[in-house]
């Protein structure tokens, strides 16, 4: 059994220099031996057959990637891109990322080349690489095609979450996700006028009416 922080997001911050760290995902220690053996014994003893088509099992999913994109959107609306760090092995994931895909663009994604049979090869392996760093390094993440866009069903496709790691990390270090800056505070004078304008409505329903002018007054 999963402790708690293994089973839900975590957002943190911390100061480390001028860059700031914003962890969307829960991490882990390098693994020892022992720790390794122990993970793969436990993975082992999952009977898949048993969650293929539970239903509740799929609405966790759904509202954990739900929250996902939510917490993510939220963060480069309200938060310089550049200055995002989204775990503690951005570095390598970039680093090995670059090696492995170096001419794979990321500001928009071809989705029939990232689902080709040779492109989920190619990062089954990558993902591999983090499967004892990324919790959760396979759970299914929604990604958004153009990232000049906001998450919707026709903007999106399901990859693992190290996939996702890694594109986004390489859009955020390219600036690509800057043009979301600010939507955060849009969003937020938004709701202010529109809650303005039904507190002003509702005071008009409520105010007693003005009653005409006797005509018949002299």
């Amino acid at each position: 059994q999963k402790s708690a922080s293994h089973s839900k997001a975590v957002v943190s911050t911390q100061s480390t220099g001028e860059k700031m760290s914003f962890s969307v995902l829960s991490n882990v220690d390098n693994p020892t031996e022992e720790q390794l053996r122990a993970r793969k014994e436990e993975l082992a003893k999952v009977d898949a057959s048993k969650y293929g088509n539970d239903a509740s099992v799929e609405m966790v999913w759904a509202q954990k990637a739900f929250r996902h994109t939510e917490v993510y959107f939220k963060l480069i609306s309200n938060i310089e891109c550049t200055k995002l760090k989204l775990t503690k092995y951005d570095d390598e994931i970039y680093h090995q990322f670059r090696i492995a895909f170096p001419r794979v663009p990321v500001e928009v994604v071809d989705e029939d080349k990232l689902k080709s049979v040779s492109a989920k090869r190619r990062w089954r392996a990558f993902c591999q690489l983090f499967e004892y760093h990324i919790d959760d390094y396979n759970f299914g993440t929604l990604l958004r095609l153009d990232c000049k866009k906001t998450y919707n069903e026709q903007n999106t496709t399901l990859v693992p979450r190290v996939q996702f790691l890694a594109i986004e990390i390489a859009r955020n270090r390219l600036g690509l996700n800057m043009c979301h800056f600010g939507r955060g505070t849009e969003k937020e004078e938004e709701v202010k006028d529109e809650e303005k304008k039904v507190d002003e409505e509702k005071r008009e329903e409520e105010s007693p009416p003005v009653p005409p002018p006797d005509s018949t007054a002299e």
